[in-house]
């Protein structure tokens, strides 16, 4: 099979997945309004349905329909990592995350000035409307299992032999318009691509997993739990007046500890996983592939194809659609 119409039938596949998804959700969402209007106004019911029938059908659909599509897998070479190297890759995750996503919020602020709208972030609907129990089962065990499965075991198996570069690139591409919102493509993307990279050099998928669920679970249960005990805008409007600050830390000594050990963690996670990129630059390397294009012909063949052209359209209108939504 080419690399052409490995990553066309991949990419139509993820489209099936998607619209499939999609129908479902919207079937389910039209029954629990009409029949079950308690329900339908049920967050937390309504992300656990949710969660059920996107890992469902992912579940269903594409393992099989990888292997009808592409038969051939590349599975890369197994390598063990030590824990301290997996801590040193969380940290490294966290900075990319924080990073990429300075460069999503500048673009979201942007667009919010020129259209003078509020573009809401999902994430943050989910933090406030769901228990910490809940959202750790969700977050920190089922999605990484099954996105980590879905995105990089599936995906990159199938892709890697046409060159790593064209796999990872299409693995961290895909998370992000998976996500469908424009407030996480653009960190889902960069982890994503990372996530691969990663999975290609170590052939475990469990790392990957590992990963994922640790930085959901330090961004969407602890730093969350810990911005709660803090009332933020009191806090930053005392902070433009020196007596003010001062009163307003030791009448809140809790409040003002929480948001000490929050900012403390991010910051120095996010330094450690600096030091980590600078002193171990040499070890992100590409290595070529069996079946890999010529030289400058992989994002090329990944990208300029029907079903990846298809997917992607689809995931950018579905994105598009979302944002106008989010801001009318």
């Amino acid at each position: 099979m080419t690399a052409k119409k490995a990553y066309s039938r991949m990419g139509f596949l993820y489209l099936i997945f998607s619209l499939v998804v999609l129908g479902i959700q919207m079937v389910l969402s039209l029954v629990l309004y009409t029949y079950f209007p308690v329900l339908y106004d049920d967050y937390a019911f309504l992300m656990m349905l949710s969660s059920l029938s996107l890992y469902g059908v992912g579940l269903l659909l594409l393992p099989l329909g990888a292997k009808l599509s592409v038969k051939e897998r590349t599975v890369p070479e197994k390598h063990s990592m030590k824990f301290t190297e997996l801590l040193q890759a969380f940290c490294v995750t966290y900075l990319i995350v924080a990073v990429s996503n300075l460069v999503g919020q500048f673009i979201i602020g942007f667009l919010e000035t020129l259209t003078g709208s509020v573009i809401v972030n999902p994430v943050d609907d989910m933090v406030d409307n769901m228990g910490p129990v809940l959202l750790l089962i969700l977050t920190g065990l089922v999605a990484p299992v099954f996105e980590e499965w879905f995105f990089r075991k599936i995906l990159v198996d199938r892709l890697l032999i046409y060159g790593e570069a064209a796999a990872i690139l299409i693995s961290g591409l895909m998370f992000g318009l998976f996500h469908g919102n424009l407030d996480q493509f653009f960190y889902a993307f960069a982890i994503g691509a990372f996530f691969a990279w990663i999975y290609i050099r170590t052939g475990k998928v469990r790392y990957v997993m590992i990963l994922h669920g640790l930085l959901n679970i330090f961004s969407s249960v602890v730093l969350s739990q810990l911005l709660n005990l803090a009332d933020l805008d009191a806090f930053y409007a005392a902070a433009s007046d020196t007596m003010e600050m001062f009163r307003y830390c030791l009448e809140n000594p809790v409040e003002v500890s929480a948001l000490v050990i929050a900012e403390g963690l991010v910051y120095c996670i996010m330094i450690v996983g600096l030091i980590f990129v600078i002193r171990g630059k040499k070890r992100f390397f590409l290595k070529p592939q069996a079946q890999q294009p010529a030289e400058g012909g992989q994002m090329k063949t990944a990208l300029l194809n029907a079903g990846m052209v298809s997917f992607i359209v689809y995931s950018v209108g579905y994105i598009v659609v979302e944002t106008i939504m989010e801001m009318v």
